[in-house]
């Protein structure tokens, strides 16, 4: 069964969805730190239940698209042709990926020497 245009298109949207979930970005480590902030705040009495939730939730299904909707402006914007739009487009998505990937790392080793009574990296 040949492939038109438009499935192609569709299948194109959907594994950019995919990968858009996969590849971590800024977005993830902003996520990630507020999430932090708010939960010590709500422990601390500062802010309500419903506010941290509220939080968490314009947080979680925003900061992505709001960073996707960055990349694709950009994309546009600066690309004089397909080819200079794509390398924009694969750039940015790549420095995402290395941000988000740092972002993650440094909460998990943070966790880790926080659990193992460590900091940065040296016995106390």
């Amino acid at each position: 069964m040949p492939h038109t245009d438009k499935t192609k298109m569709l299948y194109a949207v959907g594994l950019g969805l995919i990968l858009s979930d996969i590849i971590p970005t800024p977005a993830d480590a902003l996520y990630f730190y507020r999430q932090r902030v708010d939960k010590q705040e709500l422990e601390q009495g500062k802010i309500t239940p419903k506010q941290y939730w509220v939080r968490d939730a314009v947080g979680y299904y925003g900061y992505n698209a709001l960073w996707w909707s960055a990349v694709l402006s950009a994309t546009y914007y600066f690309g004089k042709d397909y080819t200079q739009k794509r390398n924009i487009l694969i750039g940015l998505i790549a420095g995402g990926a290395v941000i988000g990937v740092l972002a993650k790392n440094i909460k998990k080793d943070e966790e880790f020497y926080k659990q193992n009574g460590k900091t940065n990296g040296n016995k106390n």
